[in-house]
């Protein structure tokens, strides 16, 4: 038997660093995506929008024998994209992707996982990818923020949830800061809607925000790369006792100090 990594976001970046890393550990692979894209790493690939709960459940049969023949199964929850803009701006559909993509779900595809495991009696163990966002608000990202401080929420608490559970081994959180990675890319994707209806207050922060976003734009110091996150998500698959959190970038050390030892009133002079 061997141990079976399920992944989700793999088409590009975090999640294709996860997929190629396990698969050189020894794990069977299942690449999930919105569209899959033959990849390598991957010994099977399958489809899967986590905006549709139908698709999630529908994935069940697809995994029943998956699961049932591993010796142990690691969820990745990794797919997300950051929706920015004016918190005002943002339409209703808007607001329920990013909820849908980060919280709804993956929740949903975890207790998928929980539920088949339980009937074969495979341990399980859950990672999901989240953000130093998830800590510290900024202005112009406050969907992506509190999506992800909602994924952390909902994930800690699917722990508490199912505590007593004879296969859920562990939930643990892995938070980086900025990445290298096509994020940006796709975050000016999905800003370019909220710009047609933006409101004229918001427009100079826009700007800066298009700028920043832009291709060629410089990353900021300690920018890790999509593997340094892959390594640590191993690092929550494979450890005796896994952490609750795993924190990667100084940045996101320094967003855990802040919102933990910085009175709020500084810590919105310090985040501003």
């Amino acid at each position: 038997m061997t141990k079976l990594a399920l992944i989700t976001g793999a088409s590009a970046g975090i999640g294709h660093e996860a997929c190629v890393l396990f698969a050189q550990k020894g794990y069977r692979v299942i690449a999930l995506s919105r569209q899959p894209t033959g990849l390598e790493s991957a010994d099977r690939e399958l489809a899967l929008d986590l905006t549709s709960f139908e698709q999630i459940e529908g994935l069940a049969d697809a995994l029943d024998a998956e699961i049932a023949e591993a010796e142990q199964v690691i969820l990745v929850n990794n797919s997300g994209y950051g929706q920015f803009g004016a918190l005002s701006d943002l339409s209703q559909s808007m607001w329920q992707k990013q909820f849908s993509t980060h919280v709804f779900g993956p929740i949903k595809l975890a207790a998928v996982c929980l539920r088949l495991c339980e009937q074969h009696g495979t341990p399980l163990r859950v990672i999901a990818v989240s953000s130093v966002l998830s800590l510290t608000p900024q202005k112009m990202k406050g969907a992506y923020c509190a999506a992800k401080s909602a994924m952390n929420t909902a994930h800690e608490s699917f722990w508490f949830d199912e505590e007593g559970s004879k296969s859920l081994e562990s939930v643990s959180l892995v938070l980086p800061g900025p990445v290298k990675t096509r994020f940006r890319e796709h975050a000016l994707a999905a800003l370019q809607p909220v710009l047609g209806q933006a409101s004229e207050i918001h427009l100079e922060k826009y700007e800066a925000m298009k700028a920043a976003l832009a291709p060629g734009a410089s990353f900021k110091p300690f920018t890790a790369s999509a593997s340094d996150v892959a390594k640590k998500i191993l690092t929550a698959a494979e450890a005796t006792r896994p952490k609750p959190r795993y924190l990667v970038t100084p940045q996101t050390y320094v967003g855990e100090f802040i919102t933990r030892f910085i009175p709020r009133s500084i810590q919105r002079i310090i985040l501003r």
